[in-house]
């Protein structure tokens, strides 16, 4: 404790006037993991975090730049956070819907409704998982595709196939995506990105039809008006 204190006098003494900016950055940085640990939106969770990581790296980037700091342990111990901290950032990519599989209990589909899964083969590279719950809901994540049993009763075999079609775009173009986008969930049943959503529902309509298209879509918008 002894010696970090004694750091942080040095790095006032040496940084004098760029003391306050650093501090700044320092303490947004801490503001913003704080923000981050207590949003339960994953989407906005990630985003706060990766900027309080932007704002800890540019205090640590100013630091180095107007003082000599490679005695310090205090910045050796906090650049290690930083990288370990960013790589496990990125490597939830890989992983979330890992993540989701178990938070949800989720099952692999073909356990359930047998065609299902050859169908998202024929689509894209992706498995298909079904979890318990009456709200109707899909969405694609990762390399994954979740779909709920209340949506499972609602939907005849047509109308499915399009929300299976609508997610399966989603898995197939995810690797182009934004870092953000790709981490995001792709929801049939929720409303997200118009863009990426017209393009998804115009695959979905070719593979199944424009007719089970709109029709699963006018069932689970009557749910959440």
């Amino acid at each position: 404790m002894n010696v970090l204190l004694g750091e942080l006098h040095c790095y006032g003494q040496c940084l004098r006037s760029w003391a306050p900016f650093v501090a700044i950055f320092v303490i947004l940085s801490i503001a913003l993991i704080t923000i981050s640990l207590m949003l339960s939106n994953p989407r906005k969770k990630f985003r706060i975090f990766l900027f309080a990581q932007s704002a800890g790296i540019f205090a640590v980037a100013l630091t180095y730049y107007i003082m000599d700091c490679s005695e310090m342990l205090s910045i050796y111990l906090y650049s290690v956070y930083l990288l370990i901290s960013t790589l496990m950032i990125f490597g939830t990519l890989r992983y979330y819907d890992r993540i989701m599989i178990r938070k949800l209990g989720a099952k692999p589909a073909d356990s359930f409704l047998n065609w299902t899964q050859e169908f998202v083969e024929m689509l894209t590279s992706a498995k298909l998982y079904y979890f318990d719950s009456a709200i109707p809901r899909a969405f694609a994540s990762g390399r994954s595709i979740f779909i709920s049993i209340g949506l499972l009763e609602m939907l005849d075999d047509d109308e499915l196939k399009a929300v299976l079609a609508h997610e399966a775009w989603h898995i197939k173009h995810n690797s182009g995506m934004p870092f953000m986008k790709q981490l995001a969930l792709m929801a049939f049943s929720l409303s997200g990105d118009p863009e990426l959503e017209c393009m998804a529902d115009r695959f979905a309509a070719q593979i199944a039809g424009s007719e089970a298209l709109s029709s699963a879509r006018d069932k689970v918008d009557k749910v959440f008006i």
